[in-house]
């Protein structure tokens, strides 16, 4: 969401305009023209506040913790075992076909 940045002009178009003798010497000193606001980048330290204490607090509680990595059967139990029960499976079929035929 952009950040709205205040107009220079609009302050000066909303005053009356008054004749120079009018205004008084504290008025026509210039005014300190601010930086503008910026968005913060990733390398910016966030500022020490209950805020952002709270909120690393719970960063730590919702972080999942490590998993361990899961142990998993062997990968040429992982293939044979479907290709063996699917062959037996249609052998079963076959030999049950047969005896209806």
């Amino acid at each position: 969401m952009p950040v709205a940045q205040p107009r220079p002009e609009s302050a000066l178009s909303a005053a009356p305009a008054a004749p120079p003798a009018a205004v008084p010497e504290a008025a026509r000193t210039p005014i300190p023209i601010s930086p503008a606001a910026r968005l913060a980048d990733e390398l910016a330290l966030p500022a020490p506040s209950p805020v952002h204490q709270l909120q690393a607090e719970l960063v730590q509680l919702t972080a999942p913790p490590q998993a361990e990595e899961e142990v998993l059967y062997p990968g040429w139990f992982r293939l044979a075992f479907p290709l063996g029960s699917s062959l037996l499976l249609w052998a079963a079929i076959l030999w049950g076909a047969s005896f209806l035929a």
